[in-house]
């Protein structure tokens, strides 16, 4: 993506654009008459699938009361859903009861209109929930099919609010939001420990309970990096893009999927922090559209920290600075370093 000419760039920006406010059932046809080259289009649909891949519950959405849920709610056998949580492109999350104990579990089911990618991405997060055992990270309880098929899996219900959520109703202090992201890191070198990358770091994505104690959620396209080498995401001709376009790295917004690991999470975990220190994302765009967001992540200056607010101490501010490095090589290269960085810096 980044070696392409100012004139594709523009058309990419400009069809996209077009094609994101339609139905989805509109959108191959509208592509169709677009008049674009093949890796245009793919490019275009590449992006839309991202656009679309992303399942966010706001911090600031009452939850669904009950009476509001649709009529016909999935059956998952050893269940009672009370009421629907969240909803996407591929799936759908449920407030639910245990029938065997009573415990309160989120419900997590697969939609019958997912896609194939979809379908996969729902299977990896099974899969990567299961190697993970942290008080940090959200717990899987079982997975399983409902009677008509579908696949679900039941994990922890976590009753907390998103961090940008939390920092902005304690308000939270400078020290308070660094040390919350400290927690997420050590979440995070955990997983990397275990040959997963989370890929998706954002607010949404980060829940603080009212203990304090700081949870991480979604692991729906991480990306296992040893063992069986398996990726989730989009893949096409013209490259490799998951994630949420907002706090994405530039590796991912440029598909250079073989750059992909530990550093790719410190790069969100930086922009996540940037913007509860500072209150904006760490580049100059005219609007958060998808496209001038990639555009901006890759090509375009980082406004320093301290330049955003001046009321960091400068050596916070270095510190998330270096973490926001286009090249992964130049953060970094652990979480575990990251979290010692800030630490130090907030002592």
């Amino acid at each position: 993506m980044s070696a392409a000419p100012a004139e594709r760039w523009t058309t990419v920006r400009r069809v996209f654009d077009a094609a994101v406010e339609l139905p989805r059932e509109q959108r191959d046809e509208f592509l169709a008459e677009a008049g674009l080259d093949a890796d245009t289009r793919d490019e275009v649909r590449m992006l839309l699938d991202a656009s679309d891949s992303a399942m966010d519950l706001p911090a600031d959405r009452a939850p669904t009361p009950a009476s509001t849920v649709p009529e016909r709610m999935p059956e998952v056998l050893g269940y009672r859903l009370v009421r629907r949580l969240a909803h996407g492109g591929s799936s759908r999350v449920f407030e639910a009861e245990s029938l065997e104990n009573g415990r309160t579990v989120a419900v997590k089911v697969i939609n019958s209109c997912a896609s194939s990618s979809g379908l996969h991405r729902f299977r990896q997060e099974c899969r990567v929930l299961s190697r993970l055992k942290h008080p940090g990270i959200v717990q899987l309880f079982e997975t399983g099919h409902t009677p008509d098929g579908h696949v679900y899996l039941a994990m922890e219900f976590v009753r907390g609010r998103c961090i940008d959520a939390w920092a902005s109703a304690e308000p939270a202090t400078i020290a308070q939001r660094t040390y919350a992201m400290i927690e997420v890191l050590a979440a995070l070198a955990h997983a990397h420990a275990a040959g997963v990358v989370h890929r998706d770091i954002k607010p949404h994505n980060i829940l603080v309970e009212d203990s304090g104690r700081v949870r991480l959620v979604d692991f729906g396209v991480a990306r296992l990096h040893r063992d069986d080498g398996q990726r989730t995401g989009f893949h096409t001709e013209t490259g490799n893009l998951v994630g949420t376009f907002a706090y994405m790295s530039p590796e991912q917004a440029d598909g250079k999927s073989g750059r992909i690991g530990p550093a790719t999470d410190v790069y969100q975990c930086a922009v996540v922090l940037y913007e509860l220190l500072t209150g904006r994302l760490p580049y100059e765009i005219e609007d958060r559209g998808a496209m001038a967001l990639l555009k901006a992540i890759l090509f375009d200056r980082r406004v320093p920290a301290c330049e955003a607010n001046p009321l960091l101490d400068e050596r916070l501010a270095a510190v998330i600075d270096r973490a926001l490095a286009r090249d992964p090589a130049e953060r970094p290269q652990s979480a575990t370093l990251f979290a010692d960085q800030l630490s130090a810096a907030v002592s």
